[in-house]
């Protein structure tokens, strides 16, 4: 089983950048990993994504690149969070945490017994297939129930009503500020406003507590600048989502359209 370099990065108190992973096409992943990210954020609840070869694929491409495989699952699913760990996802991201008794079903779905239910299997991509001449079972569990990461969201008005109990469950690796839900969970038709008034009072929330517990944040640098990029890295995030493949390539085509194309087209 290999090290989690995620998880190293997060022990030793370093950042890490990863962007999104909305395509599900391997060349992204290998040009992410090329061009210096740490992770790649592969997105499965807003995407055509399933839990398929496609994602144990994708999972493989990120080992051969050196890059940590983070994975978003669509929902609290045991099933799906164990399948993602099989795969060989270094971390599981789950959407929508709102009660501390959500969260502990989370890292339950993660660790092998006694720590938690995960259904155990050996001729699985994580554990080699067992077809290594030193593989070794007992050690195969306890690497997995010590390097898997589980980040639950933090996107709802009900976890920060509840974060104090939240914050008391063992086993979470990290959590993950979900502005645009936490949003639209109050009301407030709002994309990605990380300085939104409302939205900045309760991430400096999060901020606290995390730091209280010392468990790392990730967070979606909103905007992608390295102003706040910076800000972010003062404030205590230490995983940082730099949007995903389809928003940057948007953005690179409308630049080209508006400053290159329509000068040409139009004859200015």
């Amino acid at each position: 089983m290999r090290q989690n370099k995620l998880k190293e990065k997060m022990n030793q108190g370093k950042i890490a950048a990863g962007m999104g992973l909305f395509t599900g096409d391997p060349l992204i992943v290998e040009l992410m990993g090329y061009t210096g990210f740490d992770f790649v954020f592969i997105d499965t609840e807003h995407t055509a994504l399933s839990q398929s070869r496609e994602l144990e694929n994708l999972v493989r491409t990120c080992d051969a690149v050196g890059m940590s495989a983070v994975v978003r699952v669509a929902a609290n699913d045991e099933v799906m969070i164990r399948k993602c760990f099989e795969f060989g996802a270094d971390a599981v991201v789950i959407p929508h945490a709102r009660t501390a008794e959500e969260v502990r079903k989370m890292v339950a779905a993660a660790k092998f017994p006694p720590q938690g239910v995960r259904g155990a299997a050996s001729d699985c991509r994580a554990a080699s297939f067992g077809a290594t001449s030193d593989f070794d079972w007992a050690e195969y569990v306890e690497r997995s129930n010590k390097e898997t990461m589980i980040i639950p969201m933090a996107e709802d008005i009900e976890f920060f009503d509840n974060i104090d109990e939240i914050m008391e469950v063992d086993g979470v690796s990290g959590y993950l500020f979900g502005p645009t839900d936490l949003a639209m969970s109050m009301g407030i038709v709002k994309l990605y406003q990380l300085d939104n008034p409302v939205i900045k009072e309760k991430f400096q929330m999060l901020i606290e507590k995390a730091k209280e517990k010392n468990i790392p944040l990730m967070c979606p640098v909103a905007p992608p600048t390295v102003e706040k990029a910076k800000e972010l890295a003062e404030s205590g995030v230490k995983m940082m989502i730099f949007r995903n493949d389809v928003t940057n390539f948007k953005g690179m085509l409308q630049n080209m359209m508006e400053n290159i194309v329509k000068p040409v087209l139009e004859g200015k």
